[in-house]
């Protein structure tokens, strides 16, 4: 049910469960609930869409007036996107778009004549003389001996007659024409006055159940002509779909909507999708704006004293954690405003806000996504989000392939990805047109509150982990821009997952023979995160909301984004410098800086980790496989400008101990640069090394390099600076890396492609193959992979080494408290979340991370101080 004022009494409990939880978290005690009244959101293409389905029903196809096929709207849509609102408040919609429809609805059954005409009449036939009718099938009477028609007939006629002051003596003379639908309806209108009946009819879902199976005539075993209850309820819907005059709408959320169309037009009914679209953020906007208190109080100006208006950061939040969808919105702010008002926290900044959010449980009466997927399914379900991180764009009738879907009930990706608990927006502009099926596009969305839950429990799942943290990703709309940054996404997560795969570098072939390639790339305690691009435009330094910076200024990019250990993806294409970063940090053996194991005091533990020396490598991947021309030297001269150039000059590289490596790849050369792969392997360009195009060969560079002009001009030709390497990827260790099959599917696209998902298509196939790795999973690695099978189900167990061993679960309190000598109450207090958000894994724990958790400042030094002593007790024990 998607009324947001309310659910039936068993979700009920697990909403305000869910609601005390979140106003428990983070310490805080749980209080009574803050009724909270929402403004009703305009729906305005849906409401016109109903009214079209309404009219197609009586226009005949032919000159036959008896061939009509009644047309209705159905929202199989997920929990909370307004499905139940629609159809409850439909009348007051139609108010809300009077003067819309009375100039685009041009005719209507049961009034003569055509144009604006038409139109006002029409409106004023919904306003005024139709009575509307709301069925729930849960609240549905159960088998008392007469089948489903009946009992239909009889419950529709209470509702209609509810209001009426001599209800049973109406009731009675109405229910006499019960056998006969058309006398029956007639009689209706008679007693009430009026020519119209809105039905809706909600939570249809609940039909292949026990209660509706007691009803002969909807039961298949004894309707043997109908293989499903559907079929059989489309049949009997139909019967008053053709009676003048019925408008329908059906509603329930569905994990088989192109088999419920299928359904419905076996018997005669077209069933058409309703457009109920997630709030944008002007919408989100409007919606928060709008919301009061049971007490009259407007929520902004008790969240904001100083800014009643609120913030466009603060709606974007929202959104953002949200999805858009209303359901959600309302518990966000329901939580928002909980919190405010019992911890006084008023006026918050856009960090302390965002914080505050994030740690706003989970919608749980409505979380869908299954708990245990099997190996397939997970792939899907992960390009799935993919997709709706990249905003791709589906054909409603689109399916996924087949090998991968083998074992679930539809290949449909509407379908797929209701039983998932996605949500989705339609593509096409707003407006009143209608669009025919086959070219109606949508894009997943998938609330990232839902998928904090979903990491958690997949929390050792590499591809999970990566797509977490690129929600929301700013993706371009689909065009042809928009071709190189999808692919530097796909890229990128392939990159993680064969990283969570690996020990060191050396074991992706991308970095063979480079200096980084005996590195080890802790997956584990990296984060992965979008950051600003580099825009040449700029005329300062980076924008007001420093989502872009100039290439001048790349000291302030890499203090505020590449300070901590990860791989790094820019918001949006990066015209002007490499399409990915990496950052790795090692520790650098020094004799004179060892430390005994035991370290007794806290002065001891911060001497030995100040005294500790890491290096640096920032590592540039540039992409050029998604280019139509093969790749020159003058193109790798380009991408070396845009990031080598640049980076030895402003970041003092030998000074801070930073090594940085340039790494392009692509599916085609030409001979001059294929000339220098030899034996299959990279080529490589070390510090003090220069290219020189009319030599094609390469020579050690001038000693007094330094003194050279920071530009790579065709007549001084490639130069490389001190603390710099540049690795150009052969297309034999491309194919190893990504596998055969998508390399080819990579080596196929060209500049012109409309999408490069309509290339990589499916892209459940593609990220299939991500996930099977070359580099084989040992008993000793740091994840293992458990599957058990059996007859019904094949589910994912994923367990640490540590849990695989028999250890016990990591003591947070024992940790904080004797290692990072916090005081014990204290520590009592932050055990539980501690655990909740880093696991059984202290190492993962990054300073942000505790700054978003709201710990103090002098708890942090402690808490990271702690960590890095425990690194160097394995490396003592070692």
């Amino acid at each position: 049910m998607d009324d947001q004022s309310g659910t039936t009494e068993g979700r009920l409990g697990r909403r305000q469960e869910s609601e005390e939880a979140a106003s428990s978290s983070g310490g805080d005690v749980p209080v009574p609930r803050i009724p909270l009244i929402r403004p009703l959101v305009n729906r305005r293409a849906a409401v016109y869409q109903i009214i079209s389905n309404f009219i197609s029903s009586y226009t005949p196809s032919n000159s036959s007036s008896d061939d009509v096929r009644p047309s209705v709207c159905f929202a199989p849509q997920m929990y909370g996107s307004g499905k139940t609102i629609l159809g409850k408040h439909f009348r007051e919609f139609v108010l809300l778009n009077r003067q819309v429809l009375e100039k685009d609805i041009i005719e209507f059954p049961g009034i003569a004549g055509s144009g604006e005409s038409a139109g006002k009449r029409a409106v004023e036939v919904l306003l005024n003389e139709t009575i509307y009718v709301n069925l729930d099938l849960r609240s549905f009477p159960y088998f008392g001996g007469e089948d489903f028609r009946s009992t239909l007939i009889e419950t529709i006629s209470e509702e209609a007659l509810s209001t009426l002051p001599n209800k049973p003596k109406l009731l009675a003379k109405v229910l006499k024409n019960r056998e006969d639908p058309k006398e029956w309806l007639s009689s209706l209108f008679q007693v009430t006055d009026k020519r119209y009946l809105f039905l809706f009819i909600d939570e249809i879902g609940l039909l292949p159940s026990r209660k509706f199976y007691q009803f002969p005539d909807l039961d298949p075993q004894r309707n043997p002509r109908k293989p499903n209850v559907y079929r059989l309820f489309f049949e009997i819907l139909s019967s008053f779909l053709v009676l003048p005059y019925v408008i329908c709408f059906i509603a329930g959320r569905s994990d088989a909507v192109i088999a419920r169309q299928e359904d419905a037009i076996s018997s005669s009914v077209n069933l058409d999708i309703v457009r109920l679209d997630p709030f944008s953020e002007e919408t989100t906007k409007l919606f928060i704006q709008g919301m009061k208190t049971s007490t009259g109080e407007i929520v902004l100006q008790l969240l904001f004293p100083d800014h009643p208006e609120g913030h466009d950061w603060f709606f974007k939040q929202v959104r953002d954690y949200t999805g858009g969808v209303p359901r959600y919105i309302v518990h966000v702010m329901q939580v928002l405003v909980n919190r405010s008002i019992h911890n006084k926290l008023y006026n918050m900044t856009e960090s302390e806000m965002y914080a505050n959010i994030e740690r706003t449980p989970p919608y749980m009466g409505d979380f869908a996504t299954p708990s245990n997927m099997k190996p397939n399914t997970l792939r899907v379900f992960c390009a799935l989000l993919l997709a709706a991180a990249l905003k791709y764009e589906f054909r409603e009738s689109e399916t996924i392939c087949e090998e991968l879907v083998a074992s679930e009930n539809s290949q449909y990706v509407l379908d797929i990805a209701n039983k998932f608990g996605f949500y989705y927006e339609y593509c096409s502009k707003e407006g009143l047109e209608q669009v025919q099926l086959s070219e109606q596009r949508i894009k997943l969305i998938f609330p990232k509150m839902f998928l904090k839950v979903v990491k958690e429990h997949y929390r050792y799942y590499p591809l999970i982990r990566y797509i977490y943290y690129l929600f929301p990703l700013r993706a371009p709309v689909e065009s042809l821009s928009s071709l190189g940054f999808r692919l530097k996404v796909i890229f990128a997560s392939a990159f993680y997952v064969r990283c969570s795969l690996s020990r060191q570098l050396e074991e992706l072939s991308l970095f063979h023979q480079s200096f980084v390639e005996d590195v080890v790339f802790n997956t584990d305690q990296c984060s992965v995160r979008t950051v600003a691009s580099l825009s040449s435009e700029l005329k300062t330094k980076y924008s007001a909301d420093e989502q872009s910076y100039s290439p001048n200024a790349w000291k302030d990019l890499y203090d505020k984004y590449l300070s901590e250990d990860g791989i790094f993806l820019p918001n949006k294409d990066n015209s002007c410098g490499p399409d990915i970063f990496v950052r790795v940090s090692v520790p650098i053996d020094d004799d004179s800086s060892g430390a005994d194991e035991g370290c007794s005091s806290l002065t001891e533990m911060l001497m030995y980790t100040s005294s500790k020396k890491r290096r640096v490598y920032l590592i540039g991947i540039t992409l050029k496989y998604y280019h139509s021309s093969s790749v020159d030297v003058d193109m790798i001269k380009e991408e070396v400008d845009k990031f080598l150039v640049p980076v030895s000059s402003q970041l003092e590289l030998e000074k801070n101990d930073i090594w940085a490596v340039q790494l392009v790849v692509s599916t085609s050369y030409n001979n001059e640069v294929s000339s220098h792969f030899t034996d299959k392997q990279n080529w490589i360009m070390n510090t003090g090394v220069y290219y020189e195009e009319r030599f094609k060969k390469k020579h050690p560079s001038p000693s007094a390099w330094q003194d050279r002009i920071s530009s790579n001009s065709d007549k001084e030709g490639l130069h490389i600076g001190p603390n710099c390497q540049l690795v150009v990827c052969s297309v034999d260790n491309l194919k190893d890396f990504l596998g055969q099959q998508v390399y080819e599917q990579l080596q196929n696209l060209s500049s012109d492609t409309e999408s490069v998902l309509n290339k990589l298509d499916p892209l459940a196939k593609l990220l299939g193959q991500l996930l099977t790795s070359d580099v084989p999973i040992e008993p000793d690695s740091s994840h293992i992979f458990s599957i058990t099978a059996d007859r019904d189900e094949m589910e994912v167990e994923v367990v640490s080494k540590e849990r695989v061993r028999g250890v016990i679960p990591f003591d947070w309190k024992t940790f904080l408290h004797q290692r990072a000598l916090l005081p014990e109450e204290v520590s009592t207090r932050y055990a539980p979340s501690f655990s909740r958000i880093f696991g059984d894994n202290p190492r993962v724990i990054l300073r942000s991370s505790l700054e978003l958790m709201r710990i103090p400042e002098e708890y942090i030094q402690h808490i990271l101080i702690a960590v890095g002593s425990l690194d160097s007790d394995t490396e003592t024990k070692g």
